[in-house]
């Protein structure tokens, strides 16, 4: 397996890294100084660190227990990675150094997407049909607060710090007479 960069201004091709394990990675992010970036390697029920520089995995951290990663979000203020699952259904948080499990903790099904609210400390994966929210006490410490009804098949979504919303799509895919939606969450 291989994954490609391409320029965003110029859309070229400017290198690969190679020998990412398995047939298929989910969820990905970047540090803020293009130095590393993390993605869920499904096929092996891992999170891979890639060292940007070099292009290559220079680490390689299991998902006790845990298969089908997708959501990542990286917390570089605690150096935290948080992975959701979907088999079991859990949200994981590693060392974003040492690849350490720090917690796991039962979140959401079918899950897509995870944004942090770095005001509240507060971490939100999107599932189908809820949001699962949860509560940084510290870099250590994660408590599950929430689970906030959504709609079947919502999935995708952002959350927009400065309006302190988080924006959920509903597509609806395979249920009768289903239509597109956004749905919009005030964070308090």
């Amino acid at each position: 397996m291989f994954s490609a960069f391409i320029d965003t201004r110029s859309f070229k091709h400017i290198g690969d890294v190679v020998g990412l394990p398995g047939r298929s990675n989910e969820g990905m992010t970047i540090d803020r100084a293009g130095k590393k970036l993390y993605v869920n390697l499904t096929g092996t029920d891992e999170v891979g660190m890639v060292d940007l520089d070099t292009n290559k995995v220079v680490s390689r951290w299991p998902l006790p227990d845990a298969h089908n990663a997708h959501a990542i979000f990286l917390d570089e203020g605690d150096h935290r990675v948080f992975v959701a699952t979907r088999q079991p259904p859990r949200f994981v948080v590693l060392d974003a150094d040492t690849g350490q499990v720090i917690s796991s903790l039962p979140c959401v099904g079918v899950n897509s997407d995870m944004s942090f609210d770095v005001v509240r400390k507060r971490i939100y994966v999107t599932g189908s049909e809820a949001v699962s929210v949860f509560q940084q006490h510290d870099a250590n410490r994660y408590e599950h607060i929430s689970d906030v009804a959504t709609a079947y098949r919502a999935k995708s979504s952002i959350f927009v710090q400065d309006m302190n919303r988080l924006y959920v799509a509903a597509s609806g895919k395979g249920k009768p007479d289903a239509k597109l939606q956004l749905r919009v969450y005030e964070a308090r």
